[in-house]
């Protein structure tokens, strides 16, 4: 049987590649490949990219969506899972409009939405607000010793934004702690800390704004 996937974020900040007052397309990477991520799931290049393939007939009608954060459970397992597996489009916030690999990434364009999900998330984009893209998906899972191999067929439900919040915000999201070097790590060029990974020139604007700042290594 398929199991609901839901996946870690990558944290950046995207980058604007065309914007009118009310919208704004703009590029960012989804997630990786090839590789064990957070969640201990590796997805195979050629899985991920054929379940990405099946999504471009809702590319082409404009109507591949995504939400302003992942659906909160209700508590109701039935309503849920059919929740986690459907866009609300009363939630809609973007449309992803295409999509490339780029050595392990998979790098998606996107487009807000004209909803107020949408305004929003323009609006976090133009404060240059960190953001994060998490996918929800079906597919089998083939068990390893420490991690799940995601098995062809995939399905890609969507892929949602999900917050590392604001700046400001970001200090209590990581309740002003401070961290010895030691405790980062290097994934296929990501850096990745507690948990949580970031492309290095966002995680370096988060240090050089001592938002995360080292025991060891003052900034």
């Amino acid at each position: 049987m398929p199991s609901f996937i839901s996946e870690a974020a990558i944290y950046q900040e995207a980058k604007i590649v065309h914007q009118t007052p009310g919208k704004a397309r703009f590029r960012m990477t989804l997630q990786t490949m090839d590789e064990v991520n957070q969640n201990h799931r590796m997805y195979p290049s050629n899985v991920l990219m054929g379940g990405m393939e099946n999504t471009k007939e809702r590319m082409g009608r404009n109507a591949f969506f995504g939400e302003l954060d992942h659906p909160m459970p209700s508590g109701n397992e039935q309503f849920d899972t059919v929740r986690q597996t459907t866009v609300s489009l009363e939630k809609v916030s973007h449309v992803i409009k295409d999509f490339e690999k780029r050595g392990n990434l998979l790098v998606g364009e996107i487009e807000t939405s004209s909803t107020p999900s949408g305004a929003i998330l323009h609006g976090l984009l133009k404060d240059k607000s960190g953001l994060g893209m998490s996918m929800r998906g079906l597919a089998e899972l083939e068990r390893k010793e420490d991690y799940n191999v995601v098995k062809d067929p995939l399905m890609v439900v969507t892929y949602d934004a999900v917050s590392l919040p604001s700046h400001k915000a970001a200090v209590v999201d990581f309740n002003e702690m401070r961290f010895e070097s030691h405790m980062l790590n290097e994934q296929s060029g990501l850096v990745c800390l507690n948990g949580r990974c970031f492309l290095p020139n966002y995680f370096d604007k988060l240090v050089e704004r001592k938002i995360i700042t080292f025991f060891d290594n003052w900034v």
